[in-house]
């Protein structure tokens, strides 16, 4: 079980969100996630759940935005002709 909490810091940290920003989120107080992510407090399912739901959104924006700019430095960033 000590692995959920690191994985959940891991995952917020490298999605560029911080504690209190991501908390708001997900509708919980900064206290809560930072005993959360040092496996020092048992979330319900349902606190799982919008961890999961706004991990993988962030996760989406990430690749969506190395997406394009992959794609502005392969130069099809021009309008059409």
């Amino acid at each position: 079980m000590k692995a959920r909490g690191q994985s959940i810091r891991r995952n917020r940290e490298e999605s560029g969100c911080g504690l209190t920003e991501f908390a708001d989120r997900i509708g919980i107080s900064p206290s809560y996630l930072s005993r959360i992510e040092r496996d020092q407090a048992n979330p319900s399912p349902g606190v799982i759940r919008r961890i999961a739901e706004e991990l993988r959104k962030e996760r989406r924006v990430r690749e969506a935005i190395a997406e394009i700019t992959d794609t502005e430095k392969d130069g099809d960033d021009q309008p059409p002709k």
